[in-house]
């Protein structure tokens, strides 16, 4: 009978990065975190957009969001983001809100309304367009509350 002891590589977790993002109680982000997954992003600018408690808001916002890293063609690191949202009043539920808004925006299961709104690649609060020095810099494609859904004009 042959019997192996120690062979298994020991499991060491990676170190932890001395510098600090943000801080609140129990919540550290390491200041080089990198959070580039579209669904997290999206979830994101939802959280921080969403001031209503408006589902078609809320996908609006997501569809947005994804047509922006599309049109980058890519995702850009929202790990600042996500540690301010995670450290100052935080909200599960709103952060929920936001991830089922893009999964259903995803799959396919909601569809944005408007059709207009579907092609916006960005999200600016309205006011900002209305006063924008030069109105041909962004297209409006639709306006939900007090928020321009745009894409760059043609």
């Amino acid at each position: 009978m042959l019997v192996m002891v120690g062979c298994a590589a020991p499991v060491h977790p990676e170190p932890v990065s001395s510098s600090v993002l943000a801080v609140d109680g129990e919540v550290a982000i390491p200041a080089d975190l990198i959070v580039t997954s579209p669904r997290i992003c999206a979830a994101l600018a939802v959280y921080d957009l969403a001031d209503h408690d408006d589902w078609g808001l809320r996908a609006a916002i997501a569809l947005t969001a994804l047509n922006g890293f599309r049109a980058a063609d890519r995702v850009p690191n929202c790990a600042a983001g996500v540690g301010a949202a995670l450290t100052q009043e935080f909200s599960p539920r709103r952060w929920q809100d936001a991830l089922d808004a893009v999964d259903a925006v995803t799959s396919g299961s909601y569809s944005v309304s408007p059709d207009a709104c579907t092609r916006a690649t960005a999200v600016a609060p309205l006011s900002s367009v209305v006063n924008a020095e030069t109105p041909s810099a962004a297209r409006v494609h639709c306006v939900i509350y007090d928020l321009a859904f745009v894409s760059a004009a043609p």
